[in-house]
């Protein structure tokens, strides 16, 4: 650091620090917005679930309560706090933008699919209900841990740069996609990718399966919801996904 070029005089670095706060300022900005969206819509499901006008206002009030944060007086502050720990499980929010926090821990029961214990019987049992209906599943996707999706998420970074692709576009096309490390609900043990046994390919055609389209019908009396919908990518910021079904509880 000898050199002349890598010192900053005392005004360039007041005026990066100036450029630096603004950046965070308006990055957390985007981020309660999307929140606050995000949160909407998974009010909007517990309505549903519950099926009741009570329980949507009860829902939309703790939730409205957590997407405060620091900008409700010191009480709302800490009746956030509960909700946050309240929801701490089921309806946990992961995302780019709310990684996983780094002591989430989660409890895998042994079994063929790997999902935390208050998933785990829900999934069998609404699987077991499709198949007396003569459909076939495959679970191609349930828990992950971080490195386990920094292994993904790097492999499709990869190919993309291979074909063209500077890292910076590379890495923005596959977060459309796959989350990077942290940042997927996979690695919740509360989200799984569901296919038809007989058409196991992650695409458009999955949603025109017998199987895919039971699930999309009924996967919400069992606790699970469609969590990538079509047409509210601007909301998710993810690509529609027939086959990605998240566990958020049954009450």
């Amino acid at each position: 650091m000898a050199s002349d070029e890598y010192r900053v005089n005392d005004r360039s670095r007041q005026e990066r620090e100036r450029i630096r706060k603004k950046q965070i300022m308006r990055r957390r900005q985007k981020i309660k917005r999307i929140l606050f969206a995000e949160i909407i819509v998974i009010a909007s499901l517990c309505s549903f679930l519950i099926g009741k006008n009570t329980g949507m206002k009860e829902c939309m009030k703790e939730l409205q309560v957590s997407a405060m944060g620091s900008e409700g007086t010191s009480s709302e502050a800490g009746k956030a706090d509960e909700t946050a720990d309240d929801d701490s499980g089921v309806l946990l929010l992961v995302n780019k933008d709310n990684p996983l926090p780094e002591e989430y821990e989660v409890t895998l029961p042994d079994g063929v699919n790997r999902a935390a214990k208050e998933a785990y019987e829900p999934l069998c049992e609404m699987l077991r209900a499709g198949q007396k209906e003569g459909l076939n599943f495959e679970i191609c996707s349930s828990y992950r841990d971080a490195e386990r999706q920094k292994e993904l998420f790097e492999e499709d970074v990869e190919v993309l740069m291979q074909n063209g692709y500077s890292y910076m576009e590379a890495y923005e096309e596959v977060a459309k996609e796959t989350m990077p490390p942290g940042c997927s609900e996979h690695s919740t043990g509360l989200a799984f990718d569901i296919v038809a046994l007989d058409y196991q390919i992650l695409d458009a055609k999955q949603e025109q399966t017998e199987e895919n389209q039971w699930l999309q019908e009924h996967c919400a009396e069992y606790g699970f919801i469609l969590r990538y919908p079509k047409g509210k990518e601007n909301i998710t910021d993810i690509s529609y996904e027939s086959w990605h079904f998240r566990y958020v509880g049954k009450e």
